[in-house]
């Protein structure tokens, strides 16, 4: 059996073939165009429609650009043998679908997944199912034109693209079955302009002669990404596809499964040709595996992990007797079905963060459904709380420290300096904790020998690209006459403000907060400190209105001032 028959056939099974029964088991409560379908859930599903001509198209990949950019890959839910290359991508939350087919990819022509980075810049990867060979696809137009990136070989009639990823809108990977005895990888730093394959020496064999990746089932966090085989294996890189490395599991050779992980450490994967679903969790980037011993519906026509929360998840089900949508907030331990959305069948799924996520489903036309989106909140967020940033001079140059309570899908934090408090440059790139609930104190010194003042702030970048940038802290670099400490400002304030000192002689220093019982409620500083003036921001998101002093003791120098939060 080839690799094509093989996928398509593994995806029916999943699907429960829906040729003749494909109205009926996709919708049997006949939800009208656009219906909202509530449940007893924090949350509703909305029924929306792809656009696609012809009926029975299956949403298989969902790419989501943010909450309202999205690219979808479709199949033909009436034949195994019938490939297709049709898309559909929102640009407005899903209010309107746009259908597509790149020109010239039509008959024997499929496509393994679509990855979108802009509502105008997508990707797909394609297969020749009859000739055999690959060719990677790019749109800069929205998807009015694709081109063929002709750098990634994928020569017939071994070469056959599964996936692709872009880590920016720049670098990237794309990763096909073993070509000439190894895999055949490709990296990218200019778009996909021109790919490079990965060197023999820079990866794992492969096992057998028969090892193959799975159309469309990776995953990737920061620089890292995994893939799976057939033969029970998870190929991974931690370099942007630089290198990789072999990692096994508890899988059973022969079988297809999926892996998704929701940060560098932790993940799930599911076995999908297993009379049961298997399920099993890691908890150090798949180096070990662990079975879920799952209570509810885990279902396993697909599942995310959904961006934003701690540990929550989504999981979509379309086999005969197994079909509806749940969610977990324990990290996949315990399920709670979407009770109206038992008994309709959901195909792929991916979120954008906590509140907004996308489930494939099967169109009964070019006007009705095919689509389903979420709006209402799964869990609750847990941000990247900054809770101090600190900057300070020294003899070694200007000392930064920054703590964190939580973070949450945080890859880590750049250094930006500036000379004149309006043009920032990056000095350096801090990693961060992906996401956690413990306090995380970071630090840098930036090595400079200055005079005057220079202006700090951190670049706080999430797994997934976005980001936001911290208060800017000043460091005066020349040498005050004696002790001192200003009054913070803004003051009142909310939730942050301002604590600037002076030392005129390396000291060190406790600078601390109380409330207005006199209990310390925070300690911001307590160190040795150069001469010099320093700033302290103090973050009082988690604490109740009210009247709070801010203490310095420095050396014999002691000092309180009055400060005020009022929210």
């Amino acid at each position: 059996m080839n690799k094509v028959t093989t996928f398509f056939l593994s995806l029916f099974l999943i699907v429960a073939f829906v040729s003749t029964e494909a109205t009926n088991i996709q919708n049997p409560k006949k939800v009208s165009k656009d219906q909202v379908v509530r449940g007893t859930e924090d949350g509703t599903w909305i029924i929306q429609n792809t656009g696609f001509a012809t009926a029975s198209r299956g949403i298989n990949y969902i790419s989501v650009v943010n909450n309202n950019v999205v690219w979808a890959a479709a199949y033909n839910g009436t034949s195994t043998t019938t490939y297709i290359t049709e898309y559909t991508k929102t640009t407005n939350g899903g209010t309107n679908w746009t259908p597509g087919v790149p020109t010239g990819y039509t008959s024997g022509w499929g496509s393994s997944m679509i990855f979108g980075t802009s509502a105008t810049t997508a990707y797909m990867p394609v297969f020749n199912a009859t000739a055999g060979g690959g060719r990677i696809l790019k749109t800069t137009d929205g998807g009015t034109t694709w081109v063929h990136q002709t750098t990634a070989t994928f020569a017939a009639p071994a070469g056959f693209p599964n996936v692709l990823h872009f880590f920016n809108e720049n670098e990237g990977f794309t990763m096909g079955d073993p070509n000439g005895g190894y895999f055949e990888i490709y990296t990218t730093a200019n778009g996909g302009d021109t790919w490079t394959r990965v060197a023999q020496a820079n990866l794992p064999a492969p096992v057998a002669a028969d090892e193959y990746g799975v159309v469309g089932y990776y995953s990737a966090v920061g620089n890292s990404a995994w893939f799976t085989t057939n033969k029970g294996r998870i190929i991974k890189t931690t370099d942007k596809g630089a290198t990789w490395s072999a990692l096994t599991t508890p899988i059973a050779v022969g079988n297809q499964f999926k892996i998704e992980m929701r940060d560098q450490n932790n993940g799930i994967i599911l076995d999908v040709i297993a009379a049961t679903p298997l399920y099993y969790r890691t908890t150090d980037g798949g180096a070990t595996w662990s079975p879920i011993v799952a209570s509810g519906n885990f279902y396993d026509a697909d599942y995310c992990y959904v961006p934003g929360t701690l540990n929550a998840w989504v999981s979509t089900g379309s086999t005969t007797g197994f079909t509806g949508c749940s969610y977990s907030i324990n990290d996949g331990t315990t399920w709670t079905d979407y009770t109206s959305q038992v008994g309709l069948q959901h195909l792929a799924v991916a979120f954008f963060d906590n509140t907004t996520g996308w489930a494939g489903a099967f169109n009964t036309s070019a006007t009705v459904g095919g689509i389903y989106k979420f709006n209402g909140q799964v869990a609750p967020p847990v941000p990247v709380e900054l809770t101090s940033f600190t900057a300070s001079a020294s003899q070694s140059g200007v000392n930064l420290v920054w703590e964190t309570a939580t973070e949450i899908n945080n890859y880590g934090f750049e250094v930006e300096r500036s000379f004149d408090n309006g043009t920032f440059t990056t000095v350096a790139f801090i990693n961060g904790k992906g996401t956690t609930t413990e306090r995380q104190v970071y630090s840098f010194t930036d090595q400079i020998s200055l005079t005057g003042k220079t202006y700090y702030r951190l670049r706080q970048i999430d797994n997934d690209g976005r980001f936001e940038y911290s208060d800017i802290v000043e460091v005066d670099n020349s040498i005050p006459e004696s002790f001192s400490m200003s009054q913070n400002f803004p003051n009142p304030f909310n939730p942050s403000t301002r604590i600037q000192f002076s030392i005129p002689q390396e000291s060190q220093v406790e600078l601390s907060i109380f409330d207005a019982s006199g209990k310390l409620v925070d300690n911001l500083v307590s160190e040795v400190k150069g001469a010099g003036y320093h700033e302290v921001i103090w973050n009082a998101s988690s604490h109740a209105s009210g009247v709070y002093f801010a203490q310095i003791k420095a050396g014999k120098f002691v000092k309180n001032i009055k400060m005020t939060l009022l929210k």
